[in-house]
């Protein structure tokens, strides 16, 4: 009688009964962990540059979000496919007020997103750092925003690819469990049934994020019975196979079924790419900008194509020097990636630093960023703006304003970018044009959605055109934010302060020595109401935010010396003589002091030298001007032979701070 033997398949340990990606219930071995240890100082150090670089934008991102814990603002959001992702990636953004710890936040998140990843597709020594594929992605995504940053639809957009990653992460995670806890043949009908759950209950919240993990969910190997490396590799193919079908068939019909029963969207083709943020302007579409966004499908296949590997046992046969080599070279090849598409724009820092500063009504450190001429770039428009409103707020303009570089370099973006849209609310609000101020940020806040920075422009503007009740609307919603409470709050008690906003009675009031605004209220708002004094009439800019300052004020006369003195600058830019004389004749007759700011008089010298249709013999002019004049002339007549552009550099050291320079050299400077 032959002895019986035992069946392999029956007398085999559990571990080698299920052959595939969820055999190994073991604890993570010490050298994945210390890979771990790794790839989280890694992310710490990718947080530090994110803060040390690019601190005003997180600031700004900030400013320019909104999350509100109402019913009104969920459901505003649910009404389109992703709606949750938006919902979440509003609610983190605004911890960028801190920016530290908005980054501490999100790299948390990148940090769970690896450790998942790890468990999830088994990975192993060097292995593990190829999960840092995925944070920078989401880095470069994040740092490529330049202006995008006011032209982004979506809201919440800088931290819903992180979202919508960490959702993906843990569908797979799920996934994994699945297949770990269950037998072989239970495994597949429930993971299929995940694979089916992840796309059909996730779309409405996560939109295009959840199409995505379904076809990474489909694509997880699924626990194979043991009967060799071929069988196992073919079995694992064949599932991958039909399970990558039946998502493909979810992909392309739930959106459909959800279009035609609950979403109301104006065009199909956005149902598989909503929550993805809009990289279109007008008519025109900028690929470059969603590489990073391939670059996050591009890291998950590279995880699941290695995860795939070993599962058939030919990831085993790779060597460990030769997988440590592949690891560092796909990680240069990432960090170079995210170097390169890191957003580096000095005017674009300098805007971002100097609306902070003026918001903080804090003049003199926006002239210090006006200043610096570090970077050898020529400044935008909205500095030069800025660089103005910041010394006529100081009452500096008329000595110092040609004092710092010139400029009209068009934003680095490759779209028209529009000062309304951009930093126009901020100079209308500042210069007394606080309708304008108001229907731009009602144009934004349709066109972009409802942000923090809105809301406050509009509560301001209220307050300085008597609406107390739509301040008070405003104030309301400000109050239920996490971080601009205290904003609202601060300002609240000026809406039962009528008198505070009738300038007569304020001005009477400092007189008395009952000042009915405090020292920070008085700062900000008294300068504003002076510039109120024009007539009514019913105007528009055309988007040309400083053309239509110069025309306004220019044309314009009144008896308020601050606003006449606004009147006499921009007639100065504009190099208007015959509204100049008219301008400067009534600011002399205003000023009590008497004292005329130097390029005031640089203009009306060289002014009364051009036309001699003023007689200028008995204007006290300053000796200084005087002699600038005569050297200028002089100088002029030894660089005959030069041609104008020559002779803008070939003056600027010695004359490049005076108005005569700023008349005769600076040309074709285009307002916007």
């Amino acid at each position: 009688m032959s002895k019986k033997t035992s069946s392999p398949n029956t007398s085999a340990p559990a571990a080698t009964v299920r052959r595939g990606i969820g055999v190994n219930k073991a604890s993570l071995p010490s050298s994945t962990m210390l890979w771990l240890v790794a790839v989280a100082i890694a992310i710490a150090v990718m947080g530090w540059l994110l803060v040390s670089r690019e601190t005003e934008l997180l600031l700004r991102a900030q400013e320019l979000n909104l999350w509100l814990p109402t019913h009104l603002f969920w459901t505003g959001r649910m009404a389109y496919p992703g709606g949750l992702a938006s919902w979440l990636g509003c609610y983190l953004t605004q911890f960028f007020y801190y920016p530290w710890l908005g980054t501490a936040i999100m790299c948390a998140m990148w940090l769970a997103v690896c450790a998942m990843l790890v468990w999830v597709y088994r990975l192993r020594g060097p292995w593990v750092a190829l999960t840092l594929l995925l944070p920078l992605a989401l880095l470069a995504c994040l740092t490529q925003t330049g202006y995008w940053l006011y032209y982004q639809k979506l809201q919440g957009h800088l931290m819903v690819p992180t979202v919508g990653v960490l959702f993906a992460s843990v569908a797979l995670v799920v996934q994994r469990g699945i297949y770990a806890i269950l037998p072989a043949k239970s495994a597949r009908w429930a993971g299929l049934g995940w694979t089916a759950v992840v796309c059909v209950a996730g779309y409405p919240f996560f939109g295009a994020w959840a199409l995505g993990a379904t076809l990474l969910v489909a694509a997880l190997p699924t626990p194979q019975p043991a009967g060799g490396e071929d069988v196992a590799a073919a079995s694992v193919m064949k599932g991958m196979a039909v399970r990558l079908v039946i998502a493909l068939l979810l992909f392309a019909v739930v959106p459909q079924i959800y279009y035609q029963r609950i979403f109301e969207m104006t065009q199909r083709n956005c149902l598989y790419y909503a929550a993805l943020p809009s990289l279109r302007y007008g008519p025109d579409s900028f690929e470059r900008y969603r590489i990073a966004y391939y670059a996050i499908i591009l890291s998950f296949a590279v995880l699941a194509g290695l995860s795939l590997a070993d599962a058939t046992s030919y990831g085993r046969r790779v060597k460990p020097w030769v997988r440590l080599l592949a690891t560092i070279a796909l990680l240069v090849v990432a960090g170079f990636g995210v170097r390169a598409a890191w957003y580096s724009d000095p005017n674009f820092q300098k805007e971002l630093a100097m609306n902070r500063a003026i918001e903080e009504c804090d003049w003199e450190r926006a002239l210090t960023y006006a200043r610096d001429g570090s970077s050898g770039v020529a400044p935008t428009r909205q500095i030069v703006l800025y660089k103005n409103l910041a010394l006529f707020r100081l009452g500096r303009a008329g000595d110092e304003m040609f004092q710092y570089p010139e400029g009209a370099t068009q934003q680095n973006a490759p779209w028209r970018v529009r000062m309304t849209q951009v930093g126009g609310k901020l100079i209308y609000y500042h210069y007394g044009k606080e309708n304008f101020c108001y229907r731009w940020c009602m144009e934004d806040g349709v066109e972009f959605g409802w942000r923090a920075e809105t809301l406050k422009f509009m509560v301001r503007t209220s307050l300085l055109n008597h609406e107390w009740t739509v301040a008070r609307k405003y104030l309301n919603l400000l109050k239920q934010t996490t971080f601009h409470r205290r904003w609202a709050e601060r300002y609240e008690p000026l809406l039962v302060n009528h008198d505070a906003f009738d300038l007569a009675k304020l001005e009477a009031s400092v007189s008395e020595g009952r000042p009915l605004l405090n020292e920070e209220q008085q700062r900000e708002f008294a300068p504003i109401m002076h510039m109120m004094t024009y007539p009514d009439r019913l105007d528009g800019d055309n988007t040309l935010v400083e053309m239509y300052l110069l025309q306004t004020f220019a044309n314009g006369n009144g008896d308020d010396l601050l606003f006449q003195e606004m009147t006499l600058i921009c007639a100065l830019i504009m190099k208007d003589i015959d509204l100049f004389w008219p301008r400067f004749m009534r600011y002399a007759t205003l000023n009590p002091k008497k004292n005329m700011p130097r390029y005031y008089q640089e203009a009306a010298y060289l002014y009364g030298h051009l036309e001699n249709k003023v007689d200028i013999s008995r204007m006290p002019f300053e000796q200084s001007v005087r002699d600038t004049y005569d050297r200028f002339m002089q100088f002029n007549a030894q660089c005959g032979m030069m041609t104008e552009e020559q002779k803008a550099v070939a003056f600027r050291p010695q004359f490049g701070d005076t108005f005569y320079y700023f008349y005769f050299l600076v040309r074709n400077q285009k307002t916007n």
